[in-house]
């Protein structure tokens, strides 16, 4: 995206990338506009991903957050083992 506005992309200051597409106002709309989308479908997933974890945990009342969490058993109780 940057590359077709015509910046130079430039790596922690360290060195510039080249440029991945020529500058180009049309392409560089189109990517824009990708890039905001991408972001919200993000977004949405990752609230949707959230949301049922949650419901996972205080409705279903499973252990299924709490084997996603870090630092955590994930041997289930009452196993048996």
């Amino acid at each position: 995206m940057s590359s077709a506005r015509g910046f130079p992309v430039s790596w922690f200051g360290l060195f510039t990338l080249p440029d991945l597409v020529p500058k180009n106002k049309a392409l560089y709309e189109v990517l824009v506009t990708t890039h905001g989308a991408l972001a919200w479908t993000l977004g949405v997933v990752a609230i949707v991903h959230m949301l049922a974890a949650l419901k996972h945990h205080f409705v279903l009342k499973d252990d299924v957050l709490r084997r996603m969490l870090p630092l955590t058993s994930n041997k289930t109780q009452g196993s048996g083992r």
